[in-house]
């Protein structure tokens, strides 16, 4: 069976910092959820996007929306948060339309959140 497309849009992704010497960076991805995984991509102008990250919805513990006062230092200013594997995937959506899409999408898309 095939997965099949809830949401796709561009929005922005906050680095993850795996490695404590990465530097904090946001980069634009399309990302694209389907009925078995979250993935990102980067879109080169006249190339086939590349694939920069794929996570299982299985995998995916926790999504909730960020709520802070510091400065957002992207275009976009609605974040939420995606836990899984012990890592948090910080995403930023352009509207809070978008954002209550994304996130109640990956928690219906994933029974853990339940």
């Amino acid at each position: 069976m095939f997965p099949r497309v809830i949401l796709k849009g561009t929005m922005i992704k906050k680095s993850q910092q795996k490695k404590r010497t990465s530097p904090s960076n946001y980069k634009e991805r399309f990302f694209v959820l389907d009925t078995q995984d979250l993935k990102y991509s980067e879109r080169r102008p006249g190339k086939k996007p590349m694939l920069k990250g794929c996570i299982e919805l299985s995998r995916i513990k926790c999504v909730e929306i960020v709520l802070s006062d510091a400065p957002i230092p992207c275009n976009y200013k609605y974040p939420f948060q995606v836990f899984h594997d012990n890592y948090y995937l910080y995403i930023f959506a352009p509207d809070n339309d978008c954002r209550q899409r994304w996130v109640r999408a990956l928690k219906e898309g994933n029974l853990f959140l339940h």
